[in-house]
């Protein structure tokens, strides 16, 4: 049996979902089962962001799969191509542009080090193409019309023969619109009216060539409509990552990702449902009205070595999150300017993406309050970090004031490093990983003054601070590789996915 765990890509800068999905590639490699992670988008970072999370060859990319490229891992190629195309054309290269008779021609671009595009322009300066290459692989090309508007992507297989169009069409404001994909495929061309039907086929395809397949939704928006449109019958789960409702309760709005899953669940389209904390599943089983709802944490936790309370460093504050509208980050800044008066070593530091391109607001607006307040000297903003274990273990306490969440597995790493928390007593996880007035405080939502008053009482009493430091340690232990793993296999024994 074959376990594929569905996204749209890895990045070098990943996401708690594509975390998530490595270690679990890890835990079911331990228990000898076979798990892939599974891309759905194109992914030109593929070689750095599997080195990070550990993934290599443990990844099956939508596009690599039909193009079958031969990667080359000597960048030396990527310089040959270059003069290549340059001498065979007379074009004059100067730094990363080629130029004939004065007038730009090409324009060379790099990703990571190695050779990322050649845009082509014609003689009257107009974009006319641009070359996409994937460690030294001619990988896809781009096309545009007189307005630089994109009419044709074509990606090439390993013998440099074009096997993908995506055609467009232009819409509203003259943007491209995907139209038509076309695929040859076994000698047989192949027509799909929409990435979504793309996607299904490629999903079928993988469960054609593998039996005993059950795929995992990680990504609802890149799977849930493929799901309802495949034809191999193959056990598919979705897992939740966040609230199934807009406002975190079970009596909540629905997202409109989730509308339809009753339907799909009594049409066998979906098997089965996955949360990370068991009142979640409580509340998708009663939302769903199923009985294959099920919790398993989205991750587990690790034996670090303990650091003593007194080797960290006094008044230091953290919140892991990317800086978005739903983390009410906001509400730790100004209980932090509140209370720096009464602590002047107090400090903060904030931990997350702060680029995203669904909310572009909340993040200048953050800088914008700290700004204002004059707050600079004590309240940074350090962006994405790959690890944040010396982070974990030199900070007093970590910070979470999510209206809601599917986990909080900063929490959970914070914890396992010994580090307090305090929270918002959210739906769903801080009050199953943080044992309140044990390893942690659990705030009432949205109260600011709450929040304040809890973190003076702490912060004036660092021998509490230094016992929730030991317990969490301890407590942490509930979320072993071990007690995870038992929970999949429980999971896969309700199922009877294994005997």
């Amino acid at each position: 049996m074959a376990n594929y765990f569905i996204t749209s890509m890895e990045d070098p800068m990943p996401s708690a979902i594509e975390i998530a999905q490595a270690k679990r590639i890890k835990l079911f490699n331990a228990n000898g089962q076979t798990a892939k992670i599974v891309e759905t988008e194109y992914n030109n970072a593929h070689a750095y962001a599997q080195k990070n999370l550990g993934t290599e060859g443990k990844v099956i990319n939508l596009y690599q799969y039909f193009q079958g490229l031969s990667y080359q891992d000597d960048p030396v190629i990527d310089r040959v191509i270059i003069n290549q195309i340059t001498q065979k054309s007379g074009f004059e290269l100067r730094n990363n542009a080629a130029y004939k008779d004065n007038k730009l021609r090409l324009k060379i671009s790099f990703l990571y080090n190695r050779l990322y595009s050649i845009d082509y322009y014609d003689r009257f300066g107009f974009l006319d193409r641009t070359d996409y290459y994937d460690q030294g692989c001619l990988s896809f090309t781009d096309f545009y019309e007189d307005k630089g508007r994109l009419v044709l992507t074509q990606y090439y297989n390993d013998n440099g023969q074009p096997i993908i169009f995506m055609h467009y069409r232009g819409g509203e404001g003259n943007s491209p619109v995907l139209t038509l994909i076309q695929l040859y495929y076994r000698d047989v061309w192949h027509n799909f009216d929409s990435e979504i039907s793309f996607r299904a086929y490629f999903f079928d395809e993988l469960a054609q060539n593998d039996l005993k397949a059950v795929f995992f939704a990680d990504r609802s928006e890149r799977t849930l409509y493929e799901f309802q449109q495949m034809h191999q019958l193959v056990p598919r789960y979705l897992i939740f990552h966040s609230s199934v409702t807009i406002n975190g309760q079970r009596n909540g709005r629905l997202f409109g990702m989730y509308e339809g899953i009753s339907d799909m669940l009594n049409e066998g389209s979906l098997n089965g449902l996955i949360s990370s904390t068991n009142k979640e599943a409580d509340d998708v089983a009663n939302i769903f009205k199923t009985n294959h709802s099920y919790a398993i944490p989205v991750t587990y936790s690790h034996d670090v070595k303990r650091v003593p309370f007194a080797d960290r460093s006094p008044y230091s504050l953290i919140a892991v999150a990317r800086l978005s509208g739903e983390k009410q980050l906001d509400h730790i800044i100004r209980a932090v300017i509140k209370l720096k008066p009464k602590y002047p070593q107090l400090n903060l530091t904030f931990y997350g993406y702060e680029q995203s391109t669904i909310d572009k607001t909340t993040g200048p607006a953050l800088h914008s309050l700290v700004n204002k307040s004059n707050a600079q000297n004590y309240i940074h903003f350090a962006g994405f970090k790959n690890d944040l274990n010396n982070i974990y273990d030199s900070a007093w306490l970590e910070i979470l004031t999510s209206k809601y969440e599917g986990f909080a597995m900063a929490l959970l790493e914070a914890q396992e490093h010994g580090c307090p928390a305090v929270a918002y007593n959210i739906n769903y996880g801080p009050n199953e990983i943080i044992t309140d007035n044990y390893t942690g405080k659990l705030v009432q939502s949205d109260d600011e003054n709450q929040l304040v008053q809890t973190l003076d009482a702490l912060l004036s009493h660092p021998a509490i601070l230094a016992d929730y430091s030991k317990n969490a340690y301890q407590e942490v232990k509930k979320y072993s590789f071990n007690n995870v793993a038992n929970a999949w296999y429980n999971f896969e024994l309700n199922e009877h996915l294994i005997n």
